[in-house]
């Protein structure tokens, strides 16, 4: 019962904000720093002092990607249940749109700070959150950064960083998008899977993820979608699984847009499906394998 008074609580703060036809970043960033303040309280109950850093970047970040990176807050959220033997419920999924408004990150916000509610009824914490705060001038970079960090800080509070496994089950979304895309337009699936190779590392990954992208963003450029400059992610050097993971998230944001422009609007990319023991090579061999089926398509 006292959950279900949090989730109404929840809700009643959540329903002025929801009848104002006006949000923009600055409203959705305050909500991320109510985020980070509730993951600090996480961490003191846990007495975990270690902060792992997130570097912030510059790049011309669109709504999309940064709701992308609150899919995969959501996910860890779901990590960090397990761990506690809670149940753990599938993450939500959005209906493929072509240009994504920054109230539907608003939207994940919210349900990532009711999820947190729960868990610290469950774990029997009280302490609250100071009040939301008032900001201007913020754009989509600005919430990315933030919930950039909120996303290491679950590794921190899940005791790992991001598995193989779960990096595999994110590309075989990506690979079922693009079955999507191939069905719609009555293209022979002719490929094959590429051979896999062990001594695959987490840099051949994020290369091929690059290369993916580059698949995507040519039939963006034949439909007049604009292009997003991804350069900044690109590392040659000390590349981590959590480098693939976000880079396989934005591939996953891209491939909304072509969905949205083809009428697709309905068809929603499914959820994850849990994998065990997976490696690199089998998220190289993955992703070779849906960069091959991207060559099929020629124009749209």
């Amino acid at each position: 019962m006292k959950i279900i008074q949090i989730i109404i609580f929840t809700l009643g703060l959540m329903q002025p904000a929801f009848s104002r036809a006006d949000i923009d970043s600055s409203d959705v960033y305050a909500q991320a720093l109510q985020i980070e303040k509730e993951i600090n309280i996480l961490k003191k109950h846990f007495n975990i002092k270690e902060e792992k850093p997130a570097p912030p970047i510059i790049a011309a970040l669109k709504p999309r990607h940064v709701w992308g990176k609150s899919y995969f807050i959501a996910a860890k959220i779901n990590l960090f249940r397990r761990k506690h033997r809670l149940p753990v419920s599938t993450v939500n999924v959005l209906e493929p749109v072509l240009n994504m408004n920054i109230a539907l990150v608003y939207e994940q916000t919210q349900r990532i700070l009711t999820e947190i509610q729960i868990l610290k009824t469950r774990l029997n914490i009280s302490q609250r959150i100071t009040p939301v705060e008032k900001f201007t001038g913020k754009q989509p970079i600005d919430i990315y950064n933030k919930l950039n960090w909120v996303s290491y800080q679950w590794d921190v509070l899940n005791g790992k960083n991001i598995d193989l496994s779960y990096v595999f089950a994110e590309v075989m979304r990506i690979y079922e998008d693009i079955n999507t895309i191939l069905r719609a337009k009555h293209i022979e699936d002719t490929s094959f899977p590429p051979e896999k190779i062990p001594t695959m590392q987490a840099v051949d990954s994020l290369q091929a993820a690059f290369e993916l992208m580059a698949e995507v963003q040519r039939i963006q450029r034949n439909m007049g979608i604009p292009r997003t400059d991804f350069s900044v992610f690109r590392k040659r050097e000390q590349v981590l699984k959590s480098d693939v993971f976000n880079m396989v998230g934005m591939v996953l944001a891209e491939l909304q847009t072509i969905k949205a422009w083809m009428d697709l609007n309905r068809v929603l990319t499914p959820p994850a499906n849990s994998y065990q023991g997976k490696s690199s090579a089998d998220v190289h061999q993955l992703l070779g394998w849906a960069i091959y089926k991207m060559q099929l398509i020629k124009t749209l």
